[in-house]
């Protein structure tokens, strides 16, 4: 008989990140919009709760750069282009 092992959200979060020292989340739009529509629909949801959970959070830009071994290198075209996807390019990401 195997014990069914229940993680909770907060665990689950926490273990995404992985052993990174990330302190941001950051998804390509053009990504994102790649993904079916009830998934866009439900990270809709969440970013509205996450919004209205802090409506006082410091307003703030932040700014991303790509990384290749540690060095700066210059974002693809296709990752930044969320008017104009390259499909291809996108379905090549895909699992």
């Amino acid at each position: 008989m195997s014990k069914k092992i229940e993680i909770s959200g907060k665990d689950d979060l926490w273990l995404w990140f992985g052993l990174s020292y990330a302190s941001f989340l950051t998804l390509p739009r053009v990504m994102m919009h790649a993904m079916p529509d009830l998934w866009q629909k439900q990270m809709s949801i969440l970013l509205k709760e996450y919004d209205e959970m802090f409506p006082n959070q410091p307003r703030l830009g932040t700014r991303v750069q790509a990384t290749k071994d540690g060095k700066l290198t210059k974002m693809p075209e296709f990752l930044k282009n969320y008017r104009h996807p390259h499909h291809e390019k996108i379905d090549e990401m895909r699992g």
